[in-house]
């Protein structure tokens, strides 16, 4: 009896081992792949960032190759080598009733505007979008530039970029000049923020620069003695922002271009086109070259396309005819794709040698004639310290019972107040 027992025993310490040795981690989907890793990678380069995050769910090994630096950027440049064929935007509204921002993705004709959570918070009346370089996104608050925020929206992540202790003087300064450059040598993201002085000021914009390796703010020399026109910068090409600025020399007081040359760190100016009375324009990157829309007040049909050749200058390069005609000429795609505004307040994609109308920009419940649209191109890229974007919606509902429940009118919040606007902040 002992030695059955012993016996059961046995049997029952070698069902228990065989029992622990079935546990095994679930094979690699990949293992019995044909293909090499180099051509597996050679092939995810190549795919839209949103198939890339659902493959990350595949396996391990794609997880870690996705998240590699050296994927990235291999991702980046084919991205990048498919413009201006493939041209998105950003669309930048207002809602109709709430007069929330509302951040909208565009792709192509063949598909639909698709809106974004996007990371500023909802008692911000004011909000720009300053551009975009290789995915990052900058989001400013004018008009004093005193929230400063960098997004990658296809990776839902995003990052405040704490702000230089040089502060604006109120009755001195009348805004801050906010704009988003990328130096490919050192492959670093440079915020900078121009302190413009009242109009009517003869005094040159104050120049400071940050880059996302340190954020640290540093002094730039503004040897061109100019003074920009806007909160933003106008248009970045190639990681190059651009602005519209006054400078006063032996000429007199007139507009040029200047924009940042990120591998010297100094701004240089450019000469405006000429532009006669009653025009109105708008600065573009056609086909990653410094363009400009030109068109008249009264003509709704016709729009002007200039382009800036570096040896030649500025130069008419076509009239483009718009048949069903326009209220407001928003701006152009990559590709030269023209986006107009009729008269009911419609988004329409114009092609420039058909003049016909290759798709409609829907998004609801926006605002008319609040739309603005800029560049996108998407990415993987990541900076340090970027949190997750919250789902927008369920969001601002949360922050917006708050602030009530602290008896905090949304009406009356000041955002030029910092007091108020940190106050809602933590409460929200």
């Amino acid at each position: 009896m002992a030695a059955k027992g012993k016996g059961n025993g046995k049997r029952k310490g070698k069902g228990k081992g065989n029992s622990k040795k079935t546990k095994s981690k679930p094979p690699d989907p990949t293992s019995d792949c044909i293909f090499r890793r180099e051509i597996i990678s050679n092939i995810l380069s190549r795919l839209p960032v949103k198939t890339l995050l659902r493959f990350r769910c595949v396996c391990k090994p794609w997880r870690n190759l996705i998240s590699k630096p050296n994927f990235i950027d291999t991702h980046l440049h084919r991205s990048s080598s498919l413009q201006p064929t493939n041209s998105p935007i950003l669309i930048h509204t207002r809602h109709v009733k709430s007069t929330d921002h509302v951040l909208s993705l565009f792709d192509s004709p063949e598909s639909s505007v698709t809106e974004l959570d996007n990371p500023f918070p909802f008692f911000f009346h004011e909000m720009a979008v300053v551009g975009s370089c290789n995915g990052i996104v900058c989001l400013c608050k004018p008009p004093w530039g005193d929230v400063i925020t960098l997004w990658n929206p296809m990776m839902r992540k995003c990052r405040a970029v704490q702000l230089s202790k040089k502060k604006p003087l109120m009755g001195v300064h009348s805004g801050v000049s906010i704009g988003l450059a990328y130096d490919s040598q050192e492959n670093d993201f440079i915020i900078l923020s121009l302190l413009c002085f009242r109009v009517g000021s003869r005094v040159p914009d104050e120049v400071e620069m940050c880059s996302t390796k340190s954020f640290c703010w540093k002094q730039v020399k503004n040897v061109v003695g100019f003074r920009v026109l806007g909160p933003c910068c106008n248009v970045i090409i190639k990681g190059v922002p651009y602005w519209t600025a006054l400078v006063e020399d032996e000429y007199g007081l007139r507009e040029v271009l200047v924009y940042f040359d990120v591998d010297r760190k100094v701004f240089k100016r450019l000469p405006m086109p000429g532009i006669t009375v009653g025009t109105q324009w708008q600065l573009v990157n056609l086909e990653d070259s410094v363009g400009m829309l030109i068109w008249v007040k009264t003509d709704k049909y016709n729009v002007d396309v200039w382009v800036m050749d570096d040896e030649d200058g500025w130069s008419k390069k076509c009239n483009v005819g718009l048949v069903f005609g326009f209220d407001r000429i928003i701006g152009c795609l990559r590709n030269g794709d023209i986006v107009a505004e009729d008269e009911n307040g419609v988004l329409l994609l114009f092609d420039p040698v058909t003049s016909s109308v290759k798709a409609k920009l829907c998004i609801d419940n926006a605002k008319r004639g609040s739309s603005v649209i800029f560049n996108y191109s998407e990415s993987l890229v990541l900076i340090g310290g970027m949190l997750p974007v919250e789902k927008q919606t369920a969001r601002d509902k949360v922050a917006r019972e708050n602030l009530l429940k602290a008896g905090i009118n949304l009406k009356i919040i000041s955002t030029d107040d910092p007091q108020q606007v940190d106050l809602a902040t933590r409460i929200a």
